[in-house]
């Protein structure tokens, strides 16, 4: 499979999973709604820093390991706007590995809709030729 082909698939499931993420947003809040809905950012976030990951290496050259360094780099080449929420993003996902606290589950669910809008953000650039 060529970095084309890898990026390109990268870039359907990263679709797929904001979809996703998407429809439980749009379901009526409840416990295990609110669940469902941090799983799918969860796994969401993880497709969008891979997805950029493999782009910033491929498309131009540039390597970054970790998901901080690849919003950083996305940042600086106007692929995300916000950097702020992306590197919130990371500290909402790292909580959520950590330990589970109905709070802290209950506040990053509320930030869910505007992860959603920024992540759409990135693939509508990825998607667009520069």
């Amino acid at each position: 499979m060529t970095n084309s082909e890898k990026l390109n698939r990268n870039l359907q499931n990263f679709d797929k999973a904001l979809s996703q993420l998407k429809k439980a947003l749009e379901e009526p809040e409840s416990p295990i709604v609110r669940d469902a809905t941090i799983q799918r950012f969860e796994f969401t976030y993880e497709l969008c820093w891979k997805t950029l990951k493999n782009y910033l290496e491929d498309i131009h050259g540039i390597r970054a390991v970790s998901p901080r360094m690849v919003f950083k780099e996305a940042f600086a080449i106007d692929l995300i706007e916000n950097e702020e929420i992306f590197i919130e993003m990371i500290e909402s996902r790292n909580r959520l590995s950590h330990t589970y606290n109905e709070e802290q589950a209950q506040s990053i669910y509320l930030k869910c809709d505007a992860y959603l809008k920024e992540m759409k953000m990135v693939t509508q650039k990825l998607k667009t030729p520069s």
